[in-house]
């Protein structure tokens, strides 16, 4: 995937949630064909996380102080003091920089494993009777990463209450839209007796992995490995790339 302008412009208009209808639909189709795609715009996400952090702010701010200091001292007639915090200067945006560097290629690490591990809940034909059309319409929708559409019209539903497999494609369009607080919601409500519950707590680790944390994706992940079904074999092989 080349990065050009027009596809960083893109990818921020998406963020910001200012492209019309119309760009929205064809550029969340494009991510669902697109896995490079899809890794790109959540780094954009976790490096827009990273620079609203508290602790980023105050090191710009410190940084621009610094600027200013270094400024009035250049003014002065005693240049040895100039040098001196020039250099102290530099020492303090060495430090903070490598940690805020570090901090940043732990993120996108954790991105791209992310990216490597997750695949939206399939679709199938859930519903039978009045209601079919109607909801089978909402997962053509999904299938085509429409997930903002879905998320009005399963907000809207009263079916979504009554069917835990509504609630994956629901916590999974929250997931793919910047929403992972409210996806772990639809995915921890999914009760252990449900026949979807490992589905719902392979998704619940995803999503604390997006999120960055590691520590809570591992432990939902041992949870999995206890459970001892289907995503066993997937949890254990995650928990490896974890913990490397």
């Amino acid at each position: 995937m080349k990065r050009t302008q027009e596809l960083f412009e893109k990818i921020e208009g998406y963020l910001a949630k200012k492209l019309s209808q119309e760009e929205l639909s064809a550029f969340e189709k494009e991510m669902a064909a697109d896995p490079e795609l899809k890794r790109e715009v959540e780094k954009h996400r976790e490096l827009h996380n990273v620079m609203s952090d508290k602790g980023t702010l105050e090191f710009k701010e410190k940084l621009q102080k610094i600027s200013e200091e270094i400024k009035k001292e250049q003014s002065k007639s005693n240049v040895y003091y100039s040098y001196w915090k020039i250099a102290a200067s530099i020492i303090i945006i060495l430090g903070v920089g490598t940690l805020l560097w570090s901090s940043l290629i732990k993120t996108n690490d954790l991105s791209d494993i992310y990216a490597t591990y997750y695949n939206p809940y399939p679709t199938e034909d859930i519903t039978r009777g009045d209601s079919a059309n109607k909801l089978n319409n909402i997962l053509k929708n999904y299938s085509e990463g429409k997930y903002d559409l879905v998320i009005t019209e399963l907000s809207e539903s009263s079916s979504v209450s009554a069917s835990e497999q509504l609630r994956l494609y629901l916590g999974n369009s929250y997931l793919n839209t910047g929403k992972e607080q409210k996806a772990l919601l639809e995915f921890q409500s999914v009760p252990k007796s449900s026949k979807y519950y490992e589905d719902a707590s392979w998704y619940n680790a995803l999503t604390y992995l997006k999120m960055g944390k590691k520590k809570k994706s591992l432990e939902a992940l041992n949870v999995i490995v206890q459970f001892n079904g289907i995503y066993k074999e997937k949890a254990l092989q995650l928990i490896e790339k974890l913990k490397d």
